[in-house]
């Protein structure tokens, strides 16, 4: 194959380029076997304030690699100042890398978000971040004969290797599990559901009919629950009621939970239909049938994703966790759904680990998130 020379790449300015930038993707994966083309209006939408505020408390860069006046590379640079604050000075995140198999592109982008990030004040480098942890993060690293799941991370086995060649070695991984009906419990998940429920424990269901108040009660529990996790940032209300309205079209009440004590609030866990099957027909594109298609099949989708499971700090020793995981397995099953992913679980986060093993739960994808430290 003969050498190609490095491509130019270009700062984000004009439409035409922030256009060349979210639609990149579907050009480079459209033969790549498994890869699951995201909605197109969602992408688009992904760089407008109003319907990310995500972009309100962060600054990005974002860059085109250009060759021969066609997009061939992607890449952003993200400063977030509370993460920073919180858990990391002087560390930028870089996301959204899309590239061929050709390290000299790589190098190219990663070099033109690094330049951005050091003049920033920057000293480490972080990633792929898709502008906050609250998004999708890591490459995927492991289980690429598996397929893709709702928001998680879907790149060619090629990406790691590139990334490793530019000097960057991974921070941490995270892991995903797959659950089936035919998974085996553990005989001590009965004996702790039993006990949460003798001490007072009630798991309820998601109430439609009570939309904004349920997703307020959501969004204080996610916020108390992950606040000591690495990483976290706390998210404003309405980046969360935005991101939840995105899924109001497809979620399924019964298989959003909530864990009570006395009345509180305590603990949820959030699972959702993953319509990746049905993306994967209609390229990402709602018109002029893409909407109806996916409008008359999302009840009859049969895998699922668990995406969120916390609990109160002060309340992580009752059993919990075990009440909500055996009740959102169960919920599945009366639904149909035939199994699914659960993710994404941090390789330090022993106590969860250890709670998806003891229901059967087998694991199948790592991903990783990768830190360079600038010169």
């Amino acid at each position: 194959m003969p050498q190609q020379a490095a491509p130019c790449v270009a700062l984000v300015r004009t439409a035409a380029e922030h256009r060349a930038f979210w639609t990149l993707p579907y050009q480079l994966h459209r033969a790549t076997r498994g890869w699951v083309a995201p909605l197109r209006r969602d992408e688009r939408r992904r760089w407008d304030p109003r319907h990310n505020p995500t972009l309100l408390t962060r600054q990005v860069w974002r860059f085109v690699a250009w060759r021969a006046g066609k997009p061939v590379g992607r890449v952003a640079a993200v400063l977030d100042p509370e993460f920073a604050r919180r858990w990391a000075p002087e560390t930028g995140l870089f996301g959204f890398f899309e590239c061929p198999d050709h390290p000299e592109t790589a190098s190219a982008l990663l070099q033109a978000a690094e330049s951005t990030l050091r003049s920033e004040g920057v000293r480490r480098v972080m990633g792929p971040v898709n502008l906050s942890f609250h998004d999708e993060m890591g490459l995927l690293v492991r289980g690429f004969e598996e397929p893709p799941a709702l928001l998680s991370p879907n790149n060619p086995p090629y990406y790691p290797l590139l990334i490793e060649g530019q000097g960057y070695r991974g921070r941490f991984d995270q892991h995903a599990y797959r659950w089936s009906p035919e998974s085996a419990w553990n005989p001590a998940v009965e004996r702790a559901v039993r006990l949460a429920a003798r001490g007072g424990i009630i798991v309820r269901s998601f109430r439609p009919a009570q939309w904004e108040h349920e997703l307020r009660t959501l969004h204080a529990l996610y916020n108390s629950a992950f606040i000591d996790v690495w990483g976290f940032v706390p998210i404003e209300w309405e980046d969360f009621r935005l991101r939840a309205e995105s899924f109001r079209p497809f979620y399924r009440p019964e298989l959003v939970l909530i864990a009570e004590l006395h009345g509180r609030p305590v603990g949820f866990v959030l699972a959702l239909p993953d319509p990746s099957a049905l993306l994967a027909r209609i390229n990402g594109r709602l018109w002029p049938l893409g909407a109806v298609y996916l409008g008359l099949r999302t009840r009859s989708l049969r895998q699922g994703r668990c995406m969120l499971l916390g609990v109160l700090p002060t309340f992580a020793a009752r059993g919990i966790a075990v009440a909500l995981l055996a009740e959102l397995i169960a919920s599945a099953r009366r639904l149909g759904i035939g199994g699914g992913e659960l993710s994404l679980v941090h390789e330090d986060n022993r106590a969860v680990r250890h709670l998806i093993a003891s229901f059967g739960n087998i694991g199948t994808k790592t991903f990783r998130v990768y830190e360079k430290v600038l010169g």
